[in-house]
């Protein structure tokens, strides 16, 4: 299927000011014990330090803290390698190759063919989706469930062989991406399920047994912003104080939230619990299907993981139905691995990553009503982290896809 997308005018892409990162290094950790994690902890709001996936084996460093950092290291014998010298290069060239393909298939065709071979924009994708829902009346429903800070809507599309509608008899298949701006692969991924849902759907009856109720693009500011100014962003744009911006989103569900006084962390979780337009819209679309939720999905980057609740203590306090999510993942796992794709971790959240409060899979789990809920780290594609190719997504979308088919057959 061929459809117009809208792709952002190329002048807008370069003109609107860029948060650089010249010269900032990525480390890649290998804490040894406990101990070294809790000392590494100790730089986790530092300024200029971001823990990329929270979890310390990926951490940005700001040239002016490097020195330290690395004594840091050497004294306290944590291993590390250096694995991306500078990552305004790997942006750039993100950034480039991004325009090119851009130019290219504005010089062949003066339209876009759906592939997945570049991350696409908010509006590219909402354009994507109402023109399935236009193709395939019959299985698609796509609503505007909510309205950011900046305005932007936040859709969701629901996927049932009962016009596109939620039955009421079959279960319910949840998941949201694109929370945390920054995590494009996360986005695009979910696109592609949908992409093969609805375009090859003879293909897929035994997934189209259940109802799909998916929000694509779960934190539109964020995420354009991510586009246009500030790669590395990872929160919406709130204003959280007089200085600083945004509140992470999966820090702002009402399950074990916690408060937060530094508003400028990465991980801020707003004023109050639910207190976000983008939760509200999330925690709403939860409560209306609530007699039919089945599963859960939290699709973020990056880390190779397959993470169950809860999250929000160590020692970690288990979903009740512990082992069949561990059964659960482990076939996602192998699932993955025979497409040739990465050895994913399959574990409770708070053992494996690290210990949160407020987020959405806990919610989903612990007071949403689903009988299962997952978040999944993707893959960041070898070293790339949040910057993952787009010569690559093809790939890691379908190496998901893989992840989205084998939980949705066990339920």
């Amino acid at each position: 299927m061929r459809i117009f997308l809208v792709a952002l005018a190329l002048v807008a892409l370069v003109s609107a000011e860029q948060v650089s990162f010249r010269d900032y290094k990525v480390y890649k950790i290998d804490v040894a014990n406990r101990g070294q994690h809790e000392l590494l902890g100790q730089w986790r709001e530092v300024d200029g330090v971001d823990f990329w996936n929270n979890a310390g084996r990926r951490i940005m460093i700001h040239p002016t803290l490097q020195e330290k950092f690395e004594a840091f290291l050497n004294v306290n014998k944590i291993a590390n390698e250096l694995i991306i010298p500078d990552v305004e290069a790997t942006i750039e060239a993100e950034r480039q190759y991004d325009l090119q393909y851009r130019r290219t298939k504005g010089a062949t065709s003066g339209r876009a063919t759906v592939d997945f071979d570049h991350f696409w924009s908010t509006e590219e994708i909402y354009q994507y989706l109402d023109g399935l829902a236009a193709e395939f009346p019959n299985l698609v429903k796509v609503e505007t469930v909510g309205q950011t800070h900046e305005s932007r809507d936040i859709k969701s599309v629901t996927i049932s062989t009962t016009n596109g509608q939620v039955s009421g008899t079959k279960p319910v298949i949840f998941i949201d991406a694109g929370v945390h701006a920054r995590e494009w692969a996360a986005i695009m991924s979910t696109v592609y399920l949908i992409h093969e849902l609805v375009e090859h759907s003879d293909l897929y009856a035994d997934m189209l047994q259940k109802d799909w109720v998916i929000i694509p693009v779960g934190n539109p500011d964020g995420y354009e912003f991510s586009r246009t100014n500030n790669r590395m962003w990872r929160k919406n744009r709130v204003p959280a104080s007089i200085l600083c911006t945004g509140v992470d989103i999966n820090r702002n569900f009402n399950y074990r939230w916690a408060s937060g006084n530094i508003a400028c962390s990465e991980t801020f979780p707003g004023p109050n619990p639910e207190s976000e337009r983008e939760t509200q819209a999330i925690v709403g679309l939860m409560k209306r299907y609530a007699a039919n939720l089945e599963l859960y999905l939290a699709v973020h980057t990056f880390g190779d993981m397959i993470l169950y609740p809860f999250g929000y203590t160590l020692p970690f306090v288990p979903v009740a139905n512990a082992a069949e999510h561990i059964a659960m993942g482990e076939r996602a796992r192998a699932a993955v691995l025979a497409v040739g794709g990465p050895d994913y971790i399959v574990g409770n959240s708070a053992e494996i990553l690290y210990t949160a409060n407020g987020v959405s899979d806990d919610y989903a789990v612990g007071e949403a009503g689903f009988k299962y809920g997952f978040t999944l780290e993707l893959t960041g594609g070898g070293n790339q982290g949040f910057d993952l190719p787009a010569s690559e997504m093809s790939r890691v979308a379908s190496e998901t896809f893989e992840i989205f088919r084998s939980m949705a057959g066990d339920i």
